[in-house]
């Protein structure tokens, strides 16, 4: 991809820390991160610097993942109250874990003040 823009991205440690890199796949399948469509730049609001750049889903990506997630989708009705509520509590731990980096990703991308970020998480 040829793209000029410089990216910010290295500016902010905690975007690393979501798993994200310069460049990201929009669309997760159930197995892997993988889009086929145009390139965006996500542009932070406040400064207008470019942060990172993402690949947009097609169709094509979009039914990809639903049929991964309809064919997951039996296996996870037929798992027992007791694992799904033990994934949900998981799930629930790291979203603490990350709460400062998801609110701090939610500041930078909307413009808005760190504590309002965090708040909305």
């Amino acid at each position: 991809m040829e793209n000029k823009t410089e990216l910010t991205f290295k500016k902010y440690p905690f975007l690393a820390e979501l798993g994200l890199s310069e460049e990201n796949e929009g669309c997760f399948d159930g197995e892997t991160w993988k889009a086929s469509g145009e390139w965006a730049t996500s542009i932070n609001p406040s400064t207008g610097e470019a942060i990172a750049r993402v690949r947009e889903s097609t169709v094509e990506d979009y039914q990809r993942a639903i049929a991964n997630m309809e064919a997951a989708k039996k296996e996870w009705m037929g798992s027992t109250f007791a694992f799904r509520g033990e994934v949900m509590r998981q799930i629930g731990e790291e979203f603490r874990r990350l709460k400062d980096a998801f609110g701090s990703l939610l500041s930078l991308e909307m413009g808005k003040i760190i504590s309002e970020g965090k708040g909305e998480v």
